[in-house]
């Protein structure tokens, strides 16, 4: 065979060779698209109090403790406070509520009530030392007032006798996770935590609350240091927290402020629908205000309660 018949037969190979592996090629599927973190927002607004209503079936009553302990702290307060509602009493833990969580919905974000009654919610976060919180109890308990309170796992493993009587009294419960770190990092300088992070946080705090009290925190999610964004809202919607329970009025207590000034400022910034934020540690002067606020928004005119009151039915 000559040189150049040679060469036209190699070449003929050669091309039936890349035909060959050109049509058993398949592309690589493209890798996924990395999720990005939203930007980190205060809050995202307020709804209707109808809007809330409807957006919350998760809804649940809250049970309390029945070891002849707290039974005993529900017939003192009672003795007390004659007037103030009596919470139901179960003989077993709350089951949480299963609700069909719909894929992609988030959690409804409340800073206030939409609403012309002179009506306001107060609610205490718990996630630094005891402080306040017993004079806190004692000065809801003289007023006949019902309050929620934000309430961290490990403050609630700290002080069971708190959390038991909190519920023996009738207050509501939100959770404000596990050791109130940032869900997005934003406060704290960190990454944001992995949704697995975010849910272990919740049902950490929820499985004490239940353990403990006899009671639980679903539907309400109150966000540590306000840190929020829409992955936020996504994660904890999964996980049976419809609301988000941002506020309208903080004391400001924890930055700093005497008595006088959180005295003054809630009362100045009082409005139909607000919700209140206050912390029971030490270091914020909110449970000797407490008293005075009290007395100030009843003289004008405001009725208080915890946020599922001012939430509605």
């Amino acid at each position: 065979m000559s040189a150049q018949r040679r060469v036209a037969a190699l070449t003929l190979v050669l091309a039936g060779a890349l035909v060959v592996g050109c049509g058993s090629y398949v592309p690589p599927e493209a890798s996924p698209t990395p999720r990005e973190t939203p930007p980190p927002t205060a809050y995202i607004g307020a709804i209707t109090t109808s809007a809330a209503a409807a957006g919350s079936p998760g809804s649940v009553t809250v049970a309390v403790d029945s070891t002849p302990q707290a039974v005993e702290a529900r017939e003192q307060a009672r003795a007390a406070s004659p007037s103030m509602p009596d919470p139901p009493i179960v003989t077993q833990s709350a089951p949480s509520p299963i609700v069909p969580r719909v894929v992609g919905s988030r959690a409804r974000v409340v800073d206030r009530v939409q609403t012309t009654e002179m009506r306001v919610a107060l609610t205490f976060d718990a996630g630094a030392d005891r402080g306040y919180a017993e004079s806190i109890l004692d000065t809801l308990l003289t007023a006949h007032v019902r309050a929620s309170f934000g309430m961290t796992g490990q403050w609630a493993e700290a002080n069971p006798d708190l959390l038991r009587r909190m519920a023996a009294e009738g207050h509501h419960f939100i959770n404000h996770t596990q050791t109130h770190d940032s869900f997005t990092g934003f406060s704290t300088g960190r990454g944001p935590k992995s949704a697995e992070a975010r849910v272990r946080e919740l049902d950490l705090t929820e499985a004490a609350v239940q353990r403990i009290a006899n009671a639980t925190t679903k539907p309400y999610f109150r966000p540590p240091y306000g840190d929020m964004d829409g992955s936020v809202s996504a994660d904890v919607y999964g996980s049976g927290y419809d609301i988000v329970a941002m506020w309208t009025v903080d004391s400001l207590g924890w930055n700093g402020l005497s008595r006088g000034g959180i005295e003054e400022r809630c009362l100045r910034l009082a409005s139909p629908g607000a919700i209140y934020i206050f912390h029971v540690g030490a270091a914020a002067q909110d449970g000797p205000a407490l008293p005075a606020v009290i007395d100030g928004l009843r003289r004008q005119g405001y009725e208080m309660g915890p946020l599922d009151w001012l939430l509605g039915p």
